[in-house]
């Protein structure tokens, strides 16, 4: 492995410097611009919060800065919606301008379709109640003309609920003392009243006889659609409004976090189990770094600064997949990942000892070492890859974004192996009186050559 001369090796180390510094940064640290918070890839990544495994809708919020009140009463709406729908663990919460919601998937009672529609519903449309086709006038009346009477349902209505009467199935839709003025003058100035929930339902409703202005009242033959239809007007009446556009919807991996009702900006907290996994998992991290500082000295530093550029690169890549989450599958995907990057590390440290004892220099140790490590890394490596990628071809739910965090392991350990560690090593081995105690190389036998007998030759 031949060296770098030493002010590339300077150069190449500023470069470093710099890129750690800026990564740190972007990748840990969230910073604020007057009133916008950028935050960091670390806090930008989706996590899944329960323990079952399930799917989750993550919406982005249209509504110019609603309150917390309205935020909360929000998030209680949807939260009630789908523990009707039967859901035990339903999880919403909103960071920055986004609402997410997140249920435990019903094992054997619904299919991921029925999952997807009523997560779908949540991004639906709000409710109103209309004097006038929201589609647009087909008359040419004066009336039609006229600015249309809307009863908006995140201001107007009271409660939603279906009962039964004389084996009559009904759905209720009571209104607050204001939005039964608005109700009676829709009566009065059409005979036609136009229930919508956003653009993909929308309802006539005949509006003849109407006595009672407290609530609309709607029957049906089926017991379902009017369940339906309660879910949809209930959630219809939220305070916040949704990008139907840009919802996402997918499945997600078993619980790393514990989300909380909070309106608040990053506002999920960590649960117990998710406090437990970091902690073990940052311990085993740093028991790794300590095993290799007592085996190898400064390979210890060497194998600590690779693995903090490959955190940049990680935090990037699932940045770029929103459809990819980190549960306890992701977690234990990416400790495996590490622990088979640590592997090749540790075998091609292992190699440079047997070198050296064979009596060879430091630098030359280094670079026969690298050389046979190569060719079983590489392979190794893309037989790891290409065999995660067609598992993933075969999987679902959980399994998806676990296999895929381990397919970009298996990546990054290529990049480590080929690149960081290479370079690395190159600019340590670039500066004079390079210590071999520091690497807990034994001392040379008498007759061997030393380390600063074969700089002056190479120099």
């Amino acid at each position: 492995m031949k060296k770098l001369n030493q002010k590339t090796a300077i150069i190449v180390s500023v470069l470093l410097c710099i890129i750690m510094i800026a990564g740190i940064l972007l990748c840990f640290v969230p910073m604020k611009a007057g009133t916008k918070t950028f935050l960091s890839l670390s806090g930008s990544l989706n996590v899944s919060t329960d323990m079952m495994g399930g799917m989750y809708g993550e919406y982005d919020i249209i509504s110019e800065d609603p309150t917390t009140a309205t935020k909360l009463d929000s998030m209680a709406k949807i939260k009630k919606v789908f523990e009707k729908f039967g859901y035990k663990n339903v999880n919403v919460y909103t960071f920055g301008s986004k609402l997410r919601v997140e249920v435990s998937y019903p094992r054997g009672s619904k299919s991921y379709e029925k999952v997807f529609q009523e997560l779908s519903m949540v991004a639906g449309g709000s409710f109103k109640l209309s004097s006038q086709n929201p589609n647009g006038s087909t008359g040419s009346s004066e009336s039609d003309k006229e600015e249309p009477i809307i009863l908006n349902g995140n201001e107007h209505v009271e409660n939603v609920r279906v009962y039964t009467n004389n084996s009559v199935k009904y759905i209720s839709i009571e209104f607050n003392e204001k939005g039964q003025e608005i109700y009676k003058q829709i009566c009065d100035k059409s005979s036609t009243i136009y229930l919508s929930l956003g653009e993909n339902y929308n309802q006539q409703i005949n509006a003849s006889g109407v006595s009672d202005y407290s609530s609309l009242t709607l029957s049906d033959e089926k017991y379902e659609n009017l369940i339906s239809l309660e879910q949809r007007v209930t959630i219809g009446c939220m305070g916040i409004d949704i990008n139907s556009d840009t919802a996402i919807i997918n499945t997600m991996s078993a619980s790393s976090f514990t989300g909380s009702s909070s309106p608040e900006e990053n506002g999920f907290t960590f649960g117990t189990v998710s406090i437990l996994m970091l902690v073990t998992f940052l311990f085993i991290v740093v028991a790794l770094i300590a095993i290799f500082a007592a085996r190898f000295g400064l390979f210890a530093v060497v194998i600590a600064i690779s693995m903090l550029f490959n955190s940049f690169l990680f935090l990037i890549l699932m940045v770029l997949m929103p459809s990819i989450e980190i549960g306890i599958a992701g977690v234990l995907a990416l400790s495996l990942g590490i622990a088979i990057i640590y592997t090749f590390t540790f075998i091609f440290a292992e190699n440079v000892k047997k070198q050296y004892d064979l009596g060879k220099s430091f630098r030359a140790s280094l670079e026969t070492a690298f050389k046979k490590s190569l060719p079983n890394t590489i392979i190794s490596n893309l037989a790891l890859f290409i065999s995660a990628l067609i598992i993933f071809a075969f999987s679902f739910g959980e399994l998806t974004s676990a296999i895929v965090i381990f397919a970009i392991c298996m990546a990054l350990s290529l990049i480590t192996n080929l690149l960081i560690i290479p370079l690395l090593v190159k600019v340590g081995i670039s500066f004079r009186k390079i210590d071999t105690k520091l690497f807990k190389l034994p001392k040379r036998a008498i007759g061997f050559e030393s380390i600063d007998d074969d700089a002056k030759e190479e120099d």
